[in-house]
């Protein structure tokens, strides 16, 4: 065949495919691109912040005029009490707790300190978290007439930026391994598939391939945690609410991605399909950075991925030792979401022979 030939398949090909072209020439690049900004901030606008009356004395002006001080630099939220408060900053409900003074409108208040708190786990927070306190103490001392201080505070665990990676690399490779090698098998053992599904179901041989997956996730589990004590860090791969965490968002993710191969017939746009899902989980589940630190909009997309939140519970385990039962409602909600997932697969199979 002449290259003129050759070029003329390669576009009639093109043109069977713009769908998957445009996404990887135009859309995907614009978007790294745009995000790319996003790392020019360097003190979080709209981190959630909890705004806390440090006792009966403080009154509602007080905290009317305090929120409105912090918004330029944070999404402040008025909690009751001080102990929900700390509970909100341990799930990562809020990054940050600010306990408001009485009489802070007053002249001749010499001692009007307030006390600002923030998880020495989070560490992206917790730098800018310095910086923060300057400005906040700034502002209070221009705007209130009594004699303003603002205490920091860093909650234990005070964690280094190598050991706050640790669960976000494992995480993240649990979702590539979901992805990428999951439907990779599938499509590798496509015609086996077939030749099984005379001795049993459709749906038997993907679950046991997922039953089988999701066991083998605990060999980088312990990986990471061989190599995390060997380097001496402060992380445990191994607490229930790590193990928890990390294992419901494998089988959540690895039964999405079988059902989207399924539907796919095995083929090439299966693990296409696949790739792209992986990019938009990784990049809106908020592995890393702390929701609300570059935009609202993010915050508000990153709270409406499940994984987000199995990140928090894997986190809170690998870094602070916190007991599951603090997240016992979101961990529920992982279950739905996983049956919803086996669900899908299940429904997949049943589209699969239907349209054999």
């Amino acid at each position: 065949m002449s290259l003129r030939s050759l070029l003329k398949k390669e576009f009639h090909w093109s043109k069977h495919n713009v769908a998957a072209l445009l996404f990887i020439l135009l859309v995907l690049p614009g978007f790294f691109a745009y995000t790319s900004v996003a790392f020019e901030t360097v003190i979080p606008r709209d981190a959630p912040m909890a705004v806390v009356p440090g006792d009966e004395n403080v009154t509602d002006n007080d905290m009317t005029i305090v929120k409105g001080s912090v918004t330029a630099f944070s999404d402040p939220v008025v909690v009751d009490s001080e102990e929900r408060a700390t509970r909100m900053l341990r799930r990562e409900a809020v990054y940050s707790v600010l306990v408001v003074p009485p009489d802070i409108t007053e002249a001749d208040n010499d001692n009007a300190s307030f006390t600002y708190t923030v998880d020495g786990s989070i560490v992206p927070y917790k730098e800018p978290s310095k910086a923060l306190r300057n400005v906040m103490a700034f502002q209070f001392d221009s705007l209130l007439n009594a004699d303003v201080s603002v205490d920091r505070r860093v909650l234990d665990p005070d964690n280094t930026l190598s050991e706050y990676l640790v669960p976000v690399f494992l995480m993240a490779i649990l979702m590539l391994f979901a992805f990428t090698y999951v439907p990779y098998n599938l499509a590798q053992e496509a015609a086996v598939l077939d030749r099984l599904r005379a001795e049993a179901s459709l749906e038997a041989v993907v679950g046991a391939k997922l039953v089988y997956f999701t066991l083998l996730m605990l060999v980088p589990i312990l990986v990471f945690q061989g190599a995390a004590a060997a380097l001496g860090y402060a992380t445990n791969a191994l607490a229930p609410a790590a193990l928890v965490g990390l294992l419901l968002t494998f089988v959540v993710l690895a039964a999405l991605a079988m059902a989207v191969m399924v539907v796919f017939r095995f083929g090439t746009m299966g693990r296409f399909v696949n790739v792209v899902l992986l990019l938009a989980v990784v990049g809106f589940s908020g592995l890393a950075y702390p929701v609300g630190y570059f935009s609202a909009l993010r915050k508000t997309l990153v709270r409406l991925f499940p994984t987000h939140y199995a990140m928090v519970i894997t986190r809170s385990g690998m870094l602070k030792g916190l007991d599951l039962s603090l997240f016992l409602d979101w961990v529920a909600g992982l279950l739905a979401v996983a049956g919803l997932a086996l669900l899908a697969l299940k429904l997949s199979a049943v589209y699969y022979r239907r349209t054999s």
